[in-house]
């Protein structure tokens, strides 16, 4: 008897959309959760391992993060120890309309995480043409991460260096830069990469694996598929236009 479920993109898309809604209620953008979750188990991360770890984080309501700026196009966010999922997009999309409107954008999400969900601010800037990288430090592996896109590519390229190297992001944080020209993406990739560094993913892997789950679907093991249900069980009525009709009355 295998331990495992094979699910097409649409029925897990389907599952991670309740269960975020079963799990943070009202205020988030539920399609865009499930689409960044999604994005990382189609690619061949683990999305769903990062819904899991992050259950005891859910208490937490998102208005303790604190925003500033120190500098113009320059931001900082204090993630009081949150997970990344539930604002990850609206804290990257600051960094992504600077870029847009001055050339470069950079911000810094310190004490967060579930880091990896910041690949899905990748895809956003790869669609605008823009060049971006994000860059953290994962204090359980002892190992410095950095994701890098070249304007033009639709996937970046995933580095993983087996050591600590200090910089904003600090023990906890990242940082998140983007510009239409790259030489300011390269310069905060450079910190942390010399050249010729081998990418431990490279994009056209990333590509290969989501061929893959288009062609065959993904692999879930039964008992995350089953926690994932009991999650989705507990939103009782989904939020819909439909259901919200006459609410009130």
């Amino acid at each position: 008897m295998t331990d495992t479920i094979t699910l097409s993109l649409n029925e897990l898309r389907a599952l991670l959309r309740r269960t975020y809604e079963a799990l943070y209620r009202h205020g988030y953008d539920f399609g865009v959760m499930a689409r960044s979750c999604l994005w990382l188990e189609s690619h061949g991360l683990d999305g769903i391992g990062l819904i899991l770890r992050s259950l005891d984080d859910l208490d937490t309501p998102c208005a303790q993060l604190e925003l500033t700026e120190p500098q113009p196009g320059y931001y900082v966010i204090d993630g009081q120890g949150r997970c990344l999922i539930p604002f990850v997009n609206s804290a990257t999309d600051l960094a992504i309309a600077r870029a847009k409107q001055n050339g470069t954008g950079l911000i810094d999400i310190w004490n967060v995480f579930g880091r990896l969900n910041v690949f899905a601010a990748l895809k956003k800037s790869a669609r605008l043409d823009l060049w971006a990288a994000a860059i953290w430090y994962d204090a359980v592996d002892d190992k410095t991460c950095a994701l890098w896109l070249d304007s033009g590519k639709m996937l970046p390229d995933y580095y993983v260096l087996p050591a600590r190297i200090d910089g904003p992001w600090g023990l906890s944080g990242l940082r998140f830069v983007c510009a239409d020209n790259p030489d300011p993406v390269t310069a905060q990739i450079r910190a942390v990469l010399s050249d010729g560094a081998v990418p431990y993913t490279a994009a056209a892997d990333f590509a290969a694996a989501y061929e893959r789950a288009l062609d065959f679907g993904l692999t879930v093991l039964k008992p995350d598929y089953a926690k994932l249900n009991a999650l989705a069980d507990r939103l009782l009525v989904p939020s819909t236009d439909e259901s919200r009709r006459g609410a009130g009355e």
